[in-house]
């Protein structure tokens, strides 16, 4: 086949459109323009998602990285900005935390309040106090941009105001409405006092309710459960409510939000809808504290001015008192998104969603239909093309951009084989390095060791699919020509947090939610394509006769007893105090005790995975080489793409901010693991050295799964 350099300009346009990172505006290059409307393809048929987060509801949307949720966010402001009455704002919420500050004008107001300075609670209060001002800022700064619509303009033209009055107002007002206070600092210190005092009582009360549990049973555990518990909890739930009240009077957020609509009513302004992204990679404390202190106390006030809309990944969610009744929930990941009925009509949906996706970017970008670059019958490669993205716009993009590189450039149509090369080249240079870079994170020895206890799982599941691929002493499998396909398998609801982290970094996928053969309720997983083409396993399931319906749920593919195998032989249950460890099945009981130990009834018990096939490796990496994740994302970046990257390129990759990567580009920098220079435009530009490619990436065997490659 034969293309025209404006055929190969705008496929790689389409495709660098598709793996664009959150705030990434789509513009035409001649007119400068928003494609946001023109481009936009919801995830359903007729707008579903889009009319869902435009009705005046809380909602929040819950999607892996690159399921479209910053798109969403896009053509939702848009809408909005289109409509009278409303305002929008958005919050790079995890970039305005790592750039919160303790004010040191609130440290010397807490010394002279007499509460110490060093004090854990009081620093914990005051930087948590300080991300909720930046929330504030932001939300202001967003407001004044608002103001330069042509709408606002037309509104303060016919009511005899200027621009600058309303922003006056506006800053006039938060600022006082994070003034701080050192009457609410000596009410802390007295109330800090009296709890300290409780709690030691408390905790005496504590050790008399639990006095005379015995270790030798399980059962020995339950002694007093319910007083012990409610005890522990009343504490807990006391420190934290102390907290975001205190958040609360220092701020005054309900003062500021009244006043705020007084003056946003003054320009017929009746809605104000904050759009709030990375709210997922907060710490969970933060998250907590601006749930409680912000989020919940906004969305549950009689008023009606504030709406949040909010992003975030699949199981971190936190409410707090927030009403689920009273709120929207979005999710845009496979199953939740399309699996109502059976899974044919869940995938005929994705794909539909996949080639709507492909056909909107190549009628834009090229001008023609995408099947002009294909070769082969249209429905098996949307297909092939949904297997390999499940769905995933930024996986999309990924993949046919390796398309455009190793075929369309080369005047080579896009094939099966195509994109099977593509997608198996997308796992090993994007998704299978993961595990290479966490050895180095700068987190606790027993965070390091549960993450790479989730490499030695995945590598069990990989080498039993692998197994399975010659298995045809089932019926179902007998009449299957070739290898059997064993990309899928399934195992109890009740395990689905085990496999989280490997579903979040996209190794593995939820795919359904069904009854196996024995009538029990099942989630099925389906295997990362591009790791079933590198490691030989035959993707998908038979589909030629009704019986293949339940392909997915055959008892082979009951993976129960690899994953309880690994519970028992990798996970650890021990007292973060006396250092007193107890058995799996125990744990029930300690839960019971809101995971009090009954050893020396005041530690707390944590679950860890702790990973034994790899536990020596970790032992063996050097301190000095430990880093932020952040970090260890852009030296990972800086190597698989292999050249020099501009921080707007990075934070690209790794779904954050440009402002984000110039910080912690410089301190890489400072520790001469990234050169930063300067191109021919005066562009800041980022390089890996030669001293960070030696240390983390030179001989390390850890960035590809441990599992026998063979001819297959």
């Amino acid at each position: 086949m034969s293309y025209t350099s404006r055929d190969l300009v705008g496929c790689s346009n389409a495709a660098h459109s598709l793996k664009l990172y959150r705030r990434a505006d789509l513009r035409d290059d001649e007119s400068d323009e928003s494609l946001i409307e023109k481009l936009y393809v919801d995830p359903l048929q007729n707008d579903g998602v889009l009319k869902t987060i435009l009705k005046p509801n809380t909602t929040f949307i819950v999607g892996r990285k690159g399921t479209g949720k910053s798109t969403i966010f896009l053509r939702a402001q848009h809408g909005l900005r289109a409509k009278q009455g409303n305002v929008t704002a958005y919050v790079d919420i995890k970039t305005v935390y790592e750039a919160a500050e303790v004010d040191p004008t609130a440290l010397n107001a807490i010394r002279k309040a007499g509460v110490a300075a060093d004090d854990d609670t009081v620093q914990k209060i005051l930087l948590h106090q300080a991300f909720i001002r930046a929330v504030l800022r932001d939300i202001q700064s967003e407001l004044q941009k608002s103001l330069e619509q042509d709408t606002f303009k037309k509104v303060l033209k016919a009511l005899g105001l200027k621009k600058s009055d309303i922003s006056a107002e506006i800053s006039d007002l938060l600022a006082q409405g994070i003034e701080f206070s050192e009457t609410d600092l000596s009410l802390l210190k007295e109330k800090r006092v009296t709890r300290a005092n409780r709690h030691t009582a408390e905790s005496e009360k504590r050790k008399n309710l639990s006095a005379g549990a015995k270790l030798s049973s399980s059962a020995a555990l339950n002694v007093s459960a319910s007083k012990g518990s409610r005890v522990r909890s009343e504490a807990i739930a006391s420190a934290d409510e102390e907290e975001a009240t205190f958040i609360l009077r220092t701020l005054n957020i309900t003062g500021v939000l009244e006043r705020l609509q007084e003056v946003l009513s003054s320009v017929g302004i009746k809605k104000l809808y904050v759009f709030i992204d990375d709210f997922s990679e907060l710490p969970q404390q933060a998250m907590e504290v601006f749930v409680d202190s912000v989020l919940a106390p906004l969305n549950n006030w009689s008023n009606e001015l504030v709406k949040f809309k909010i992003a975030c990944y699949p199981n971190r969610v936190y409410l707090g008192q927030i009403d689920p009744q009273k709120i929207d929930q979005i999710s845009l990941d496979l199953f939740r998104l399309y699996g109502e009925t059976d899974v044919s009509t869940m995938e005929q949906k994705a794909i539909d969603f996949t080639e709507r996706l492909l056909e909107s970017r190549f009628q834009s970008f090229v001008r023609k239909s995408f099947s002009n670059f294909c070769e082969g019958e249209k429905d098996t490669l949307y297909r092939q093309l949904y297997y390999a993205s499940m769905a995933n716009p930024r996986s999309l993009g990924h993949i046919l951009s390796n398309l455009y590189d190793n075929f369309i450039t080369y005047g080579q149509p896009v094939t099966i084989r195509a994109i099977q090369e593509a997608s198996g080249k997308y796992f090993a240079d994007k998704i299978e390095p993961f595990f290479g870079l966490q050895k180095f994170a700068h987190v606790s020895f027993s965070e390091r060791a549960s993450i790479y206890s989730l490499k030695e799982l995945i590598e069990e599941i990989v080498d039993r699919a692998r197994e399975l691929r010659d298995y045809k002493e089932s019926a179902v499998t007998r009449g299957v020509r070739g290898r059997t396909p064993s990309s899928h398998f399934h195992v109890p609801v009740q395990l689905e947090s085990i496999l989280d982290t490997l579903e979040l970094n996209f190794f593995i996928t939820l795919y359904y939610v069904m009854k196996d053969r024995d009538g029990h309720t099942v989630n099925v997983y389906a295997l990362n394509h591009g790791l079933c083409q590198k490691y030989g396993i035959s993707f998908g399931r038979p589909m030629l006769s009704r019986e293949h319906r339940l392909y997915f749920v055959e008892r082979i593919f009951n993976y129960t007893t690899i994953i309880r195998a690994f519970l028992n032989r990798n996970q650890e249950i021990k007292c973060d105090s006396c250092a007193e460890t107890y058995q799996l099945d125990q744990l029930p009981s300690l839960e019971l005790f809101d995971m009090l130990c009954p050893k020396c009834k005041s530690g707390t018990c944590r679950v860890a995975n702790l990973s034994k096939k790899y536990s020596d490796k970790l032992k063996e990496v050097d301190k000095e080489l430990l880093l932020p994740r952040t970090e260890l994302g852009i030296l990972e970046t800086l190597f698989s793409e292999a050249r020099d990257m501009v921080a707007s390129e990075l934070a690209g990759e790794l779904d954050c901010s440009y402002q984000l990567i110039g910080r912690r580009g410089r301190k890489l920098s400072d520790q001469r693991l990234v050169i930063r220079d300067r191109n021919s435009g005066n562009r800041r530009i980022f390089r890996l050295s030669k001293e960070a490619e030696e240390g983390y990436f030179t001989d390390n065997k850890e960035r590809g799964l441990n599992v026998d490659v063979d001819s297959a």
